[in-house]
């Protein structure tokens, strides 16, 4: 951070700002590793219209949209695979039904954070090595996640707020396979008693938009996201939730 033109006080606040925004990051972490939809989505995240939520399939645009995908969806999923394995294995029954929706474990690091020079925005780059494991037709399966995970931040009443994600995975195989095979989930066999798990569906984005391609050996070079650079207002900065695709460039 450049902040030699902010006088002693600005650059406390500014400093304090930074470490409140890491402290969100972490909460998302949490809250999104143990599937708390309405946790994290309730809490931390901003209410704003034009809040946005993106993937490497596209966005979704409008607070209605994200809740709706995010949390009504989500946690609809989990109560369908709840019931599903209960079937297969009855001794989880009484159990949180929202684990088995997924374990997405994202482990965020490579930190690169700017908040404003005038303290209403700040913005985040962080590099995912994690693991998702979903129950699939195939079975629990645990894929190897690698990419990048950026965030604009809005302060809402003295509180530090997600605005717009942009998750952009490289990598999205499952664990003992080619981390070039996008498709290597193929390679495990359907299995009868998980047959339900077919009709259990991600919700889909309102904008959707091809954002990125996983890797493969074939793949054109993509660059990573910009990462955030010094900045004194929103306006005078790229956003990770426009259409424009700034963010990509």
């Amino acid at each position: 951070m450049r902040k030699k033109h902010l006088d002693l006080h600005q650059r406390v606040l500014n400093a304090a700002a930074s470490q409140a925004v890491e402290n969100v990051k972490a909460q998302h972490t949490y809250l999104h590793g143990r599937a708390d939809a309405s946790g994290e989505w309730g809490q931390i995240w901003s209410r704003d219209p034009w809040c946005s939520w993106g993937h490497i399939f596209g966005r979704m645009r409008g607070w209605d949209q994200v809740w709706k995908g995010s949390v009504t969806a989500y946690d609809n999923m989990a109560m369908q695979n709840s019931l599903n394995v209960q079937k297969i294995y009855p001794e989880i029954g009484g159990h949180d039904p929202r684990p088995l929706m997924e374990a997405s474990v994202h482990t965020l690091f490579t930190d690169i954070i700017e908040v404003a020079d005038d303290g209403a925005t700040a913005k985040g780059f962080f590099y995912v090595f994690g693991l998702v494991t979903d129950i699939t037709t195939r079975g629990p399966i645990s894929n190897w996640v690698l990419g990048s995970i950026c965030f604009d931040f809005i302060r809402e009443n003295d509180q530090w707020k997600i605005w717009h994600v942009l998750y952009l995975e490289d990598i999205d195989t499952p664990a003992g396979k080619k981390w070039g095979n996008p498709d290597a989930i193929q390679e495990f066999p359907e299995m009868p008693e998980f047959a339900a798990m077919k009709d259990v569906k991600l919700a889909q984005p309102n904008v959707p938009m091809n954002l990125r391609a996983l890797y493969t050996g074939s793949r054109p070079f993509a660059k990573l996201p910009k990462v955030p650079e010094p900045y004194d207002t929103f306006e005078h900065t790229f956003s990770y939730g426009a259409e424009s695709q700034e963010a990509l460039r």
